[in-house]
């Protein structure tokens, strides 16, 4: 009898169902780009973001364009808030879904060196169902209505998601070594944050040695936030299971924006992400988490939660 190994098996399994799919990049400091194309133009890399209400270009790519600035606006970002100006761009194009007439707002420059035009996020991925493959390095828009059951193996664990105040962002219930929060699922984050509530509720040390001074965030407004880094035993979501997970910690701005109070609290980014395959339907507020494509499943990385 002839032997079949599990991740040919995999294969087999997803083999029925094709969907047509953009390459997912690394930018050089932690984001994850994907082409798109801007008023029918050649693509240029931009950040999916399930984080982000609607659409950003930075200012370096608005100048290169020529785009002319409108009135400002207030845009809130992770550390804080700053008026910016706005463009209106014709159309944005990834993956074959277009959105028209799109007025965004110009992002300062990037403190590093990574390559990113712009930012889209809800308002392009409404109507769509996006499936982020982070093993596969890949991510697909399919256009509502679209039957689910080709796309999800019986493992996947749905969440119907909780909303915030002040956003369109989604949540999900998480534990940090098996104290509960909430957090929100944001692909356009790098990294895991959370604030001090949280750590205290979970006993993390965060001034023992076991926790370092963390890279300084400075969010949409570049307003700078010290953080503290350090890995943590277990974050769990949507049962699945992530060890040593590195955390940020920091009381950020966004947190009393979206409404959790003085509760614990996450912003669930995709360094937590990265074994997984994420099917977002922003519109129905719910997404599933479910193995990937190009990865075998493992107790390690898609154990179910008892």
């Amino acid at each position: 009898m002839r032997l079949i190994s599990t991740m040919a098996l995999s294969c087999l399994l997803f083999s029925s169902y094709a969907e047509s799919s953009v390459p997912l990049t690394p930018a050089g400091n932690g984001h994850w780009v994907l082409p798109a194309s801007v008023n029918g133009q050649a693509t240029v890399p931009f950040i999916l973001d399930t984080g982000s209400d609607g659409s950003y270009v930075y200012d370096s790519f608005a100048r290169q364009k020529g785009l002319k600035a409108g009135a400002p606006i207030r845009v809130e970002g992770m550390t804080g808030a700053a008026r910016m100006p706005t463009y209106r761009l014709d159309s944005i194009t990834v993956d074959g879904r277009t959105i028209r007439g799109v007025d965004v707002a110009g992002l300062p420059a990037r403190k590093d060196a990574e390559i990113v035009a712009g930012v889209t996020g809800n308002d392009l991925m409404d109507g769509a169902i996006a499936i982020f493959d982070f093993p596969c390095r890949t991510v697909s828009l399919l256009p509502k209505p679209v039957s689910m059951h080709p796309i999800l193996t019986k493992d996947a664990v749905m969440i119907q998601a909780g909303t915030v105040i002040d956003g369109t962002q989604l949540t999900l219930p998480v534990t940090v070594n098996g104290t509960a929060g909430v957090a929100v699922l944001d692909t356009g984050s790098r990294g895991t944050q959370i604030n001090s509530a949280f750590a205290r509720a979970a006993h993390l040390q965060v001034d023992g040695p076991s926790f370092r001074r963390g890279e300084t965030l400075y969010g949409a407004a570049s307003d700078a936030m010290e953080t503290r880094e350090g890995s943590v035993k277990e974050v769990a979501f949507a049962g699945r299971k992530v060890s040593g997970l590195t955390i940020r910690v920091a009381d950020l701005p966004v947190f009393k924006s979206f409404g959790f109070g003085s509760g614990p609290a996450m912003i669930l980014g995709i360094n937590a992400m990265m074994e997984q395959r994420l099917v977002y339907d922003h519109k129905a507020k719910r997404f599933w988490f479910d193995h990937s494509r190009c990865k075998a499943p493992t107790q390690a990385t898609a154990s179910v939660l008892q």
